[in-house]
C-alpha cells in the first residue's frame, strides 16, 4: 500500500499485519515507527520504482496525497495514475474523497457528479478521472473526516492546538478510522468496481464534530463557510452498509451524544 505511514495507512498496515496479511507498504514524507510490514521508501511519481514495488501483489491500496502546495498535482493527480498503472495486475483500490462534490445539497451517492469547488477537491476528482482510465478494474473510495486512531489525528489535533472557529455549515459523515481500515480490507478481498462511498452515519458540522472531539464550547466560535469550501458534503453510505460486514459507525455513537 502507499502512505503506508499515514494516519489511515499505518491503521490498514496494522490490522492488516495483524490478520495475518504479507505487507508491503510504501512510504516517503513520515518515516514507519513499529509497524509490521516490509517497508519501502517510494514517491509515486517515480514510475519504474511505482512499478517494482507494485510487483507481485494481489491488491494495492493507494492513500497517499498531498492537501495543498507545489506538489498538489504531482502527488495527488500524476501519482495517483502512476500507481494506478503499475497496479493493473493486481486489485486496487483508490481512497478519493468527499471533497469531490459541491456541497450544494450533502447525502451524494455513488453516482452523483463530482463537481469540486477548490483546488483539493479539483486534484482528487482529476486523480478519480485518471485512476479509471488507467485500471478500469479500480474502486475508488470516497470517505470524510478521520478519527480515533492510535496517534492523534488531524481533526483531534486541530481541535487540541487551541483552534478557535469551527463551521457550522460545513457538513461532512466523519468515519472512525478503524472502521474505514477494516473496510478497506474487507473490500480488497472482494470485486466492487468504480465509486464507493465510505462514510460514517451521522452528518454532523465541523463545529458539533469539535464538540464531540472534546472542545471546550467557551473556547470556539461558530463561522460560516466561504466560497472556496463546499458546506454541504456528506455521503450517502448505503450502498456500502449494504455490502459490507464492517460497521461504518456514526461519530456520535462513538464518542457519545
Amino acid at each position: 500500500m502507499t502512505g503506508g505511514a499515514g494516519y489511515l495507512g499505518s491503521e490498514v498496515v496494522r490490522r492488516a499485519a495483524t490478520a495475518g496479511w504479507s505487507v508491503r507498504a510504501a512510504w516517503f514524507a513520515r518515516e514507519p515507527r513499529g509497524l509490521p510490514a516490509e517497508w519501502i521508501r517510494l514517491d509515486v511519481r517515480d514510475e519504474a520504482a511505482t512499478r517494482e514495488a507494485a510487483a507481485g501483489v494481489d491488491c494495492v491500496i493507494h492513500t497517499a496525497y498531498r492537501q495543498a502546495g507545489p506538489d498538489l498535482w504531482t502527488t495527488t493527480v500524476e501519482g495517483a495514475e502512476t500507481v494506478a498503472r503499475a497496479a493493473r495486475a493486481a486489485r486496487l483500490i483508490h481512497l478519493s474523497s468527499d471533497l469531490v462534490f459541491d456541497g450544494v445539497r450533502g447525502r451524494y451517492r455513488e453516482e452523483d457528479e463530482p463537481r469540486p469547488v477548490n483546488d483539493y477537491g479539483r486534484a482528487k476528482a482529476e486523480g478519480e478521472r485518471r485512476v479509471g482510465a488507467a485500471h478500469p478494474g479500480a474502486l475508488i473510495v470516497r470517505t470524510s473526516l478521520l478519527y480515533g486512531g492510535v496517534e492523534a489525528g488531524p481533526q483531534e489535533q486541530l481541535v487540541r492546538s487551541g483552534h478557535a472557529d469551527f463551521f457550522v455549515d460545513e457538513i461532512r459523515s466523519p468515519v472512525h478510522v478503524g472502521d474505514l481500515a477494516g473496510a478497506l480490507l474487507e473490500l480488497a478481498e472482494r470485486e466492487e468496481t468504480g465509486p464507493l462511498h465510505l462514510g460514517g452515519v451521522d452528518d454532523v458540522s465541523r463545529y458539533d464534530f469539535a464538540l464531540l472531539l472534546g472542545a471546550d464550547p467557551n473556547r470556539i466560535r461558530p463561522t460560516r463557510t466561504t466560497p472556496e469550501r463546499a458546506p454541504n458534503v456528506s455521503l450517502d453510505s448505503s450502498w456500502a452498509r449494504a455490502l459490507l460486514r464492517t460497521r461504518l459507525r456514526g461519530v456520535r455513537e462513538v464518542l457519545g451524544s
